[in-house]
């Protein structure tokens, strides 16, 4: 594979982790009753992303 389609590939990957965190997330919060931040350190999320993941979840609603 070329390294331009290995880039794309990765990047694929990386938005489907991404989409599927962001799912966890808001299934924590529905079924939990958890706060975004109290699932996100749940889930572990460095501190450094929460920012977009929260940010994620406001485009969302």
């Amino acid at each position: 594979m070329c390294n331009l389609g290995m880039a794309i590939e990765l990047t694929g990957v990386e938005k489907g982790k991404e989409l599927s965190l962001l799912e966890s997330i808001k299934k924590m919060m529905k079924n939990l009753k958890l706060t975004a931040q109290q699932a996100m350190d749940t889930l572990e999320i460095p501190k450094d992303d929460q920012a977009r993941y929260a940010a994620m979840l406001d485009d969302n609603n």
